[in-house]
């Protein structure tokens, strides 16, 4: 029996929504997070590519990028796990995205609206929304500055207990539990209820049982797990390090020394390893400095940094 890819998976969430035969499903999940007054019936798909050197980079974003009929551009994440500066790295796609737009010839009044929806596997919000709509508002008035800015996110762990039968909401929450679906008996309900389940249910089945597919997949995951496994060891080593100084100094708070130590250089850790995922080149010196900076505060400043710096030098200086 051949495993089902997860969707959660930004790599097999590009390939499933960005493939040709599969518009009429990215219509129906974009219609169901912009609820917009009539469905949206056609997209362009700006960026179908899946170049296979980014699948195995964990700071590579496998977004799409898609272009609605009335010239308004959408970007589309799939985010199954935490992320440094989620908020400020949401805020800079869309800038990029709304100012990618702006080239000689064209005046401010010829820019369209952008949206960036992130689909999340993890809860970024304190609050108890499971769908959130961002926009530039007055804070006395709500007066909306523009109808260009809005971000959306999805945060999945937020799914309502009891699905909806009806109204604008159900639709989200009908893709929302595709994405989070723990069994294939969850699926097949799902499928069950609401024929777009079934077809998107029935392009998954097909996507997982491509080899190509299935060993992109595999490259990604792995690609997660050692960036992930890099950081939990930095943080042990860090500990245990500490641990010993502590000892041998005869202090009895050694380990939670350690522990603090730990999360420095885990952090320096993760610094280094996205600025490598984003190919920029660090030098001996500019690496000794990130990893002997004791000041975590300043290492989270550089990492939120860190995701729209052109070179090192700018990050650090």
């Amino acid at each position: 029996m051949i495993k089902r890819l997860d969707p959660k998976l930004d790599v097999v969430f590009k390939i499933l929504f960005a493939a040709p035969e599969n518009r009429d499903l990215l219509c129906s999940l974009l219609t169901a997070v912009l609820r917009p007054s009539s469905p949206i019936a056609s997209v362009d798909v700006l960026n179908p590519e899946m170049p296979k050197e980014l699948v195995t980079d964990k700071g590579a974003v496998l977004d799409l990028h898609v272009q609605l009929a009335d010239g308004r551009l959408v970007d589309v994440e799939m985010q199954g796990q935490p992320w440094h500066s989620a908020r400020s790295r949401a805020l800079y796609y869309w800038a990029r995205m709304y100012g990618s737009q702006l080239c000689p010839g064209k005046r401010y009044d010829d820019l369209k609206g952008c949206v960036a929806i992130f689909i999340l596997g993890y809860a970024e919000l304190r609050s108890k929304p499971f769908h959130s709509t961002f926009e530039v508002l007055e804070v006395h008035s709500s007066e909306r500055l523009s109808e260009h800015f809005q971000v959306h996110l999805v945060e999945l762990p937020k799914l309502p207990a009891r699905r909806r039968r009806h109204g604008p909401q159900a639709l989200l929450e009908d893709w929302g539990r595709f994405f989070w679906a723990r069994s294939d008996q969850e699926l097949e309900e799902l499928a069950m209820s609401n024929p777009v389940m079934a077809r998107a249910k029935g392009a998954l089945d097909f996507l997982s049982a491509q080899p190509d597919a299935q060993e992109l997949a595999r490259q990604r995951e792995l690609a997660q797990y050692n960036y992930n496994s890099a950081i939990h060891e930095a943080e042990v080593r860090g500990e245990a390090r500490g641990e010993a100084r502590g000892k041998a100094e005869g202090k009895a708070e050694g380990k939670a020394e350690g522990k603090a130590e730990g999360k420095v250089e885990g952090a320096a850790q993760a610094l280094l390893l996205l600025l490598d995922t984003r190919g920029l080149a660090v030098s001996e010196e500019q690496r000794k400095r990130i990893m002997s900076c004791r000041d975590v505060a300043q290492i989270e400043q550089w990492l939120r940094r860190a995701v729209f710096v052109l070179s090192v030098d700018e990050l650090l200086g």
